[in-house]
């Protein structure tokens, strides 16, 4: 995993991109070695000193992770909690509204996509899920029904 965090880091900077997203589940919740929490943090801060914003949410296996609550990461770094946030932000002239909600424990049977916040008017509007099209096994992941998206009303028409 670490090798592949590095390769995208690298890539991230080698292509200058202007945000990292991360779909949860850096890391398994049980993981509590901070030999790990540093390396994460320290490609974190690669990415901030490339001007690179970074927007993470927490999935199924890292919900109820501690190992990075006790680090000092990068003021570049954003990592949604257990309520639905947007952080607005202008690059180059475009408003971005980036939605995220991290999984605030293992399990999540119920659909978490109503939590969400309406999308802002007059910007992009990017949504970050951890979630399985079908659903888990036993419900240790996020169920989504992908005709939800479709079948809301929604500001912003979506494709098909």
């Amino acid at each position: 995993m670490r090798f592949t965090l590095v390769k995208i880091v690298d890539l991230c900077i080698d292509e200058q991109v202007d945000a990292l997203i991360v779909a949860g589940d850096l890391y398994d919740g049980d993981q509590t070695s901070m030999k790990t929490a540093r390396f994460l943090a320290s490609q974190m801060q690669r990415l901030h000193e490339a001007g690179i914003a970074t927007f993470i949410i927490r999935g199924n296996h890292d919900a109820l992770s501690r190992i990075t609550q006790e680090l000092i990461l990068p003021p570049s770094l954003t990592v949604f909690g257990g309520r639905a946030h947007c952080v607005d932000i202008t690059k180059d002239g475009l408003a971005l509204s980036i939605h995220g909600l991290s999984f605030a424990k293992p399990q999540a049977p119920e659909s978490l996509l109503e939590k969400y916040h309406r999308p802002t008017p007059d910007t992009v509007n990017i949504g970050i899920m951890h979630t399985s099209l079908a659903g888990a096994p036993g419900g240790l992941s996020q169920i989504f029904l992908i005709n939800a998206l479709f079948t809301k009303p929604r500001e912003i028409p979506l494709p098909m």
